[in-house]
């Protein structure tokens, strides 16, 4: 007796272009038992918002202190490596393992100081008030250029990319039936994931369970003039305007397509 057909592949929406919703179309697209290709909406471009402009850095251990994030932390530390390897992450999006330095800049102008060992070449030794700390080694921290990894991770997926506005997940019968796409009708779904960043909190749906919101962050990138003698250094700075003045914590990554300045509005101060 013949064995019975496969059933068809679930037909699966994800609604956003950013990292999560592009992972989730690979993850889901390389399953070993159960692989489906999804369909991605994206109002704009993959990786557009955040996911394009995040500093992409990675630490295996520095959650060691939360016990509920440090295996998440280490799982997804290795599963980039893992990644990296599959996709050939170093040239598609900068992959690469760095030291990671912790340099607290004088409030005022200080005299000029011999290198420290640990300062890259790049670094000028006057901007550093006190001794860098060492935060991480080639085996504890990498990178990635968050919006060539989203781009990279979407496209090993083979989704179909449908760009256009979300207007709602469409219900039937208490069942998801599918999402209407803004000027384009609906899109059919047996199954909707929402990784729309803080867009998400638009859906009643799911402002009744989370509380959504975004952080402003400013992100600024320089293209050196000699990219060669940057070595993969990422920076962690802190900085004092003056007495009593809010710490300021610019990060710095070196990347092979330029060097990023990373500044979240929430302050850290020197002891990270």
């Amino acid at each position: 007796m013949a064995s019975a057909p496969a059933p068809p592949p679930r037909r699966v929406v994800v609604c956003g272009g950013g990292v999560v919703g592009a992972c989730t179309a690979y993850f889901l697209s390389t399953h070993p038992a159960s692989p489906t290709v999804p369909t991605l909406i994206e109002k704009s471009s993959p990786a557009c918002a955040a996911s394009g402009k995040a500093g992409g850095f990675l630490a295996l251990d520095w959650s060691d202190s939360t016990p509920a994030l440090s295996a998440l932390a280490r799982a997804s530390f290795g599963l980039h490596h893992r990644l990296a390897a599959a996709l050939d992450g170093a040239n598609a999006y900068g992959f690469r393992p760095v030291h990671t330095l912790s340099i607290c800049l004088p409030s005022q102008p200080a005299e000029p100081l011999s290198p420290h060992p640990l300062l890259p070449s790049w670094v000028d030794p006057s901007a550093s008030a006190a001794p860098p700390r060492q935060l991480g080694t080639p085996d504890t921290t990498a990178q990635v250029h968050p919006g060539l990894f989203t781009k990279a991770v979407l496209a090993a997926s083979g989704a179909e990319v449908v760009i256009g506005e979300v207007e709602r997940v469409v219900v039937g019968e208490g069942c998801v039936v599918g999402v209407a796409v803004k000027g384009r009708g609906v899109v059919d779904a047996d199954a909707v994931v929402l990784a729309l960043g803080p867009w998400s909190g638009r859906f009643e749906m799911v402002k009744e369970v989370f509380d959504v919101s975004g952080l402003k962050a400013h992100s600024i990138v320089l293209r050196p003039r000699n990219p060669d003698k940057i070595t993969p250094h990422c920076l962690f700075l802190s900085y004092q305007p003056e007495p009593g003045a809010k710490m300021l914590d610019p990060e710095v990554y070196p990347r092979p397509t330029g060097m990023q300045f990373l500044r979240n509005e929430q302050g850290r101060g020197c002891s990270r």
